[in-house]
């Protein structure tokens, strides 16, 4: 059965191949600037910079489409630990290649195509509404109806929806290897356009509603985002050590304490940014429950101004909104 050492040490067999030789045909400009990208994706991999080696290489694929260039995405993706991403180039890779990868190296690579898929998950997501956006880690995965499930690395991943006219929806999921989960995301309502009032029938007169102020509730807001902000420093500490207890899996042999510590520390941290999230989330909404608590006032005559105006004003002890309701 193939390592991860060794997987990562096969993934290096194609890069100091020249691109020149093995891109498809193109035009001369896009072949010479994919070659000099290529090369430039060799440097960075061997100063162990994978993240701008990544970058050249899919720039080089992009102008030369040569099949072998798949072989070095794969292993640049593997040594970012991203196996969602090794696993497809290696899958196209085998693809594109056909008959003219040899049958060691074929051998090989599907070996290395078992292990990838024991670190992958597959995440089935669905929208209340067609023609949502989808991101994962801050990679657009297309919009929904989505052809197939998304294959991701296992670990936890960042989901962003987004519509038109609507807030963008976050969801965080924790996947294992092996993993096929089912997200459906409830998008929340348009946000209503202004001045959809009914107008005035023609010759009513039209009269300014008297002016109303409401004091805007300091301290609550200040703690909502002190906790929010707590939350989100914890949660970054919490990817932190996640990261640290992944590496403290990796290490072999294994220290069986450093992983627990990890383990602990991790949980701790996840937790707590948890608790401050929710904590943040109750305090917001009696913050904003404070704001716009009093009743809607009225005005003289019994009748509700139909255009509605607010400003803000600063108090010495607190900040207002003025306006007419």
């Amino acid at each position: 059965m193939t390592t991860p050492r060794a997987l990562a040490l096969c993934a290096a067999m194609l890069l100091s191949a020249p691109l020149g030789a093995l891109a498809q045909p193109a035009g001369a400009g896009r072949t010479e600037e994919a070659d000099a990208r290529f090369r430039r994706g060799v440097e960075l991999y061997n100063e162990v910079d994978y993240g701008a080696a990544l970058t050249e290489f899919r720039r080089a694929y992009e102008l030369a489409p040569a099949y072998q260039v798949l072989y070095n995405i794969a292993g640049t993706c593997f040594q970012l630990k991203d196996y969602a991403c090794a696993l497809r180039a290696f899958e196209k890779y085998l693809a594109d290649g056909g008959a003219q990868i040899p049958g060691g190296r074929r051998a090989d690579v599907e070996r290395d195509i078992a292990v990838l898929r024991s670190r992958v998950a597959t995440v089935e997501i669905s929208t209340s509404e067609p023609g949502v956006e989808i991101s994962v880690d801050d990679v657009p995965a297309g919009k929904t109806p989505l052809p197939e499930p998304l294959l991701m690395s296992a670990g936890r991943r960042r989901i962003v929806a987004e519509a038109p006219g609507r807030p963008a929806v976050m969801r965080v999921v924790d996947v294992a290897g092996g993993d096929h989960v089912q997200l459906k995301i409830e998008l929340p309502e348009a946000r209503a356009p202004q001045g959809t009032g009914r107008a005035p029938a023609p010759g009513a007169p039209v009269g300014r509603a008297p002016r109303q102020q409401r004091s805007v509730p300091v301290l609550p807001w200040l703690a909502t985002g002190a906790l929010a902000v707590g939350a989100a420093t914890t949660g970054v500490l919490a990817l932190g050590a996640s990261g640290d207890l992944g590496a403290a899996l990796d290490r072999y042999p294994g220290d069986a304490r450093a992983i627990e510590r990890a383990r602990t520390k991790t949980a701790a941290l996840a937790l707590t940014a948890d608790l401050l999230a929710g904590a943040a989330v109750l305090v917001g909404g009696v913050s904003l429950y404070l704001t716009v608590a009093g009743g809607d006032p009225e005005r003289g005559d019994g009748e509700r101004a139909s255009s509605p105006s607010v400003g803000l004003k600063i108090a010495p002890a607190s900040l207002q909104l003025a306006g007419s309701f």
